[in-house]
């Protein structure tokens, strides 16, 4: 009986795949085949389909002093400098994708689909806005494109420090590279942030589900919080800085200074600073993990037994917390400055 039993589970579910299968293909015939389904996606709001064919628009803008960026999209926000290297042209396939060799400074180029609405551009009081579309995406059955589904969005910008920079959206990755800002602010659901090359004398950046990765010069205050994904900054970072994820790991390297705060409910914690060891005052401690202390010269600590750290130290400060991960401090560690 059992035998008869599965055998009956597993033809209903071949007729269910057939059936579906031979509904997609009914409705594509219909249509007037692959190159017309999109005519589906018109027709019913439970469809997703292709965002149509590739298009690029080059935009000049006004001067601006700020920017800020709203809704799904992928942004990048390039300094001039920057843009023009060639190791950095060569690595970007939507800039192969565009053909476009030189994107001047204060221009704004879009690349999407020719049924995505196409984003709001303009200046304002100094202020470049740009606006996109969020994307809708409840309530669909059936995705039938791996196409992005929202626009691509570079900014090249001139070589001189933006007053602000906010940027804001549901689902899409923002790169920041070779700029500098006097305060900057991003908060993504859904997406990625990586900054390189970059000058900040504050950043706040908050992120649902997704990674942090910023490189540069980060003076003043800079707090990054991640409820899903890793942390890394690398560079100059003075003030005080914050790094917390709940679930993650979290990296800082450079030449670390003033105040750093670091948590992490599930991940590692790495720490690699220039510096010696009396500059710092330690705080650190995990619940489940090891704790492990290398300095130049000297032979490891490991903290195994005691799972935590208490010394006043020097003047710069650092407070390190994991639930489950382990901790790892290394100081007068000359690759962490090379590394920058």
């Amino acid at each position: 009986m059992r035998t008869h039993s599965k055998l009956k589970k597993f033809f209903l579910i071949c007729a269910a795949v057939f059936v579906v299968g031979l509904g997609c293909a009914i409705g594509g015939a219909a249509c007037g085949g692959l190159q017309d389904m999109n005519k589906l996606g018109d027709r019913y709001d439970w469809i997703h389909t292709s965002p149509g064919e590739r298009g690029v628009t080059a935009q000049k803008v006004k001067d601006f002093h700020s920017i800020e960026a709203t809704g799904d999209a992928d942004l990048w926000i390039v300094g001039e400098s920057f843009y023009k290297r060639d190791s950095w042209l060569a690595e970007q396939e939507v800039l192969e994708q565009t053909e476009l060799d030189v994107l001047g400074k204060n221009k704004v180029c879009v690349i999407c689909g020719d049924r995505i609405e196409q984003p709001e551009i303009s200046v304002k009081n100094g202020v470049l806005k740009i606006n996109s579309a969020p994307v809708e995406m409840d309530g669909i059955i059936l995705d039938l494109t791996d196409d992005v589904a929202y626009p691509q969005i570079l900014v090249c910008v001139p070589d001189e420090t933006l007053k602000s920079l906010t940027v804001s959206g549901e689902t899409g990755d923002v790169d920041l590279l070779g700029i500098s800002w006097k305060n900057a602010r991003v908060l993504l659901n859904y997406g990625d942030l990586e900054a390189k090359a970059v000058k900040s004398e504050s950043l706040t950046a908050k992120v649902d589900s997704g990674d942090v990765e910023v490189r540069g010069n980060l003076k003043g205050t800079t707090d990054v919080t991640v409820e899903s994904g890793d942390i890394e900054l690398r560079g100059r970072l003075g003030g005080i800085t914050r790094a917390f994820t709940g679930s993650g790991d979290i990296e800082l390297k450079g030449i670390l200074k003033g105040k750093i705060r670091t948590a992490s409910d599930s991940g590692d914690i790495e720490l690699k600073t220039d510096l010696p060891k009396d500059r710092y005052g330690l705080k650190v401690r995990t619940m489940e993990g090891d704790i492990e202390m290398l300095e130049a010269g000297r032979a490891n600590e490991n903290y195994e037994d005691f799972r935590e750290i208490l010394e006043e130290g020097g003047p710069h400060k650092i407070n390190a917390k994991t639930e489950f991960g382990d901790i790892e401090l290394s100081f007068e560690d000359s690759k962490a400055a090379a590394e920058i």
